[in-house]
């Protein structure tokens, strides 16, 4: 079957708009997450699992969307499976996670690369950074504190995940009051 584009409205009801697409395949998918923007303050998520199961949250923008679009960005080009999006694709509830901070290796690598990619993304920094030099500052900060770096992190990695990343803020952008932003993770 071949992939269909639709919009998504803040109500789920697919709509052909070429301006707010997401792929509908027949692939199975891990879960679905959906950004919908309430006002410039406020949005809401929504993860969707595979299993039928979902979760919505209202959330307060400035704090918390950068950091779960970084997230997105990182675990998908690396295809990360233990992760913040991972472990709630597998049933772990939102409100689980945020109080606790990840134990196993990939998560507590993870938070720390979206942290340092956050705040590069969040001071607009990407022009003047040598990604390949970036990767490996990064990786030397991993064994400063005793950690081992990821194997994932890479200079090549850091670029497709700032593309991915500046794809998806200019989708956000785009994004009208009251419709969703629509990202798969797999």
């Amino acid at each position: 079957m071949q992939a269909v584009p639709k919009a998504v409205s803040a109500g789920g009801v697919g709509v052909r708009n070429p301006c707010r697409l997401i792929l509908e395949s027949a692939s199975a998918r891990r879960m679905l997450i959906r950004f919908t923007r309430l006002t410039n303050e406020r949005h809401r998520l929504e993860f969707i699992r595979a299993d039928g199961t979902s979760e919505t949250h209202e959330l307060e923008t400035r704090s918390t969307l950068l950091h779960d679009l970084v997230h997105f960005a990182v675990e998908t080009e690396a295809a990360l499976k233990a992760s913040f999006y991972g472990r709630l694709a597998s049933g772990t509830t939102y409100e689980t996670l945020l109080p606790e901070p990840p134990t196993s290796a990939e998560g507590m690598q993870t938070e720390a690369v979206v942290g340092l990619i956050q705040g590069i993304a969040k001071n607009d920094a990407w022009s003047g950074i040598d990604p390949t030099g970036l990767a490996e500052s990064m990786a030397a900060s991993f064994r400063a504190s005793g950690q081992e770096p990821p194997v994932w992190l890479t200079g090549e990695l850091l670029v497709r995940v700032r593309e991915r990343l500046r794809r998806v803020q200019g989708e956000w952008r785009a994004t009208p009051f009251h419709q969703t932003l629509a990202l798969e993770f797999a």
